[in-house]
């Protein structure tokens, strides 16, 4: 079940390895396109159930859910879970202990960099993750989706609420088509993944800056006192 804090940690450089690899298509026989879609939105789920074991230096990030909870997290369905889950461990993101019935999932965690997922601000008190509730699985949008929230996250400055990237550093990064990315960002909009979407005018100039991503609970996290929009210390997509 999901533990419901205002956010979780996410390993960065991994994520971002995981995001290209991510496509649209069958990956054998009776099984769907929308697999690694659903195979994000159960990372996400599994990161907002899962707990931290060990001590600082030998950390070991352990998820405990059966698949009933993790339908009632994502609303996938039972064969999408089972799919979602095998891309899952074939990618190498997380290693299953115990049964069917009530398993173990250790997420891999090959990095000490990290970043704030937001939790507490898109989940419902039925414990859903309330966004995914607006995504149907039936195309490529579903997935583009899913990659641009998860990158977004990614690069998101320490000091603002906001994260900036172009479409051609989203395409770099995620594979998501420049032509796709405007469908991406009205659905991240349209389900609440995605707060607002807005552009500073450039200093000196009758131009406008690159968008501006504000996710949805972003705030929650952020320190309130250097959130000035000033670049300086701040990761955006040019670190990656």
């Amino acid at each position: 079940m999901i533990k419901v804090l205002p956010w979780y940690k996410v390993p960065q450089s991994q994520l971002l390895e995981l995001l290209p690899s991510m496509k649209w298509l069958k990956h054998g026989e009776n099984t769907s396109p929308a697999a690694d879609t659903a195979a994000l939105m159960l990372y996400v789920a599994l990161l907002f159930m899962h707990d931290v074991e060990g001590d600082k230096e030998h950390e070991i990030h352990v998820a405990q859910s059966s698949y009933v909870a993790l339908g009632n997290a994502t609303g996938l369905s039972r064969s999408l879970i089972r799919q979602g889950l095998a891309r899952l461990i074939a990618l190498g993101v997380i290693c299953p202990e115990g049964s069917n019935q009530r398993r173990r999932y250790v997420l891999t965690w090959a990095t000490r960099s990290w970043i704030k997922l937001p939790c507490q601000a898109i989940v419902s008190k039925d414990k859903s993750i309330r966004p995914f509730k607006n995504f149907v699985l039936r195309s490529k949008y579903d997935l583009h989706a899913m990659k641009l929230y998860l990158y977004l996250a990614c690069v998101r400055g320490r000091s603002v609420v906001y994260s900036v990237a172009s479409y051609e550093t989203i395409f770099q990064k995620t594979g998501i088509p420049e032509k796709d990315t405007r469908r991406a960002i009205s659905m991240l909009l349209s389900s609440g993944l995605l707060k607002n979407v807005g552009r500073e005018p450039t200093i000196g100039s009758n131009s406008y800056g690159p968008n501006r991503y504000y996710l949805a609970g972003c705030e929650a996290f952020t320190d309130r006192r250097t959130t000035t929009g000033d670049s300086e210390g701040v990761m955006t997509s040019l670190e990656f």
